[in-house]
């Protein structure tokens, strides 16, 4: 299966949808749509997000909708959540409202 990769040098601006799985290493203001998201820890996002699994490592605003949501310990979460499930290391933030399905 292919990927979608942002990379660190690239900013986005506008939505981006993909059938298979997104990496962002750079910034995107934005909706991302996609199977396995990730957002590395340089990466960023400024929008809604919706996925089967969603990874944070970067900055996420907006908004998530996903099943499975993993924010780990340099992640920073800014936004309204519904999750199905979710898991958090040491040291991640999470600032809004979450919601499970």
């Amino acid at each position: 299966m292919s990927k979608t990769f942002i990379s660190s040098d690239m900013s986005v601006e506008g939505d981006v949808s993909s059938q298979s799985d997104i990496e962002v290493d750079g910034k995107v203001k934005g909706n991302l749509s996609g199977e396995a998201i990730s957002i590395l820890s340089s990466g960023s996002v400024d929008g809604s997000i919706s996925g089967t699994s969603v990874n944070v490592d970067g900055n996420v605003s907006g908004k998530i909708s996903v099943q499975d949501l993993a924010v780990n310990s340099t992640g920073k979460v800014s936004a309204d959540v519904t999750y199905q499930s979710i898991a958090t290391q040491k040291g991640a933030r999470i600032d809004g409202k979450l919601k499970s399905k």
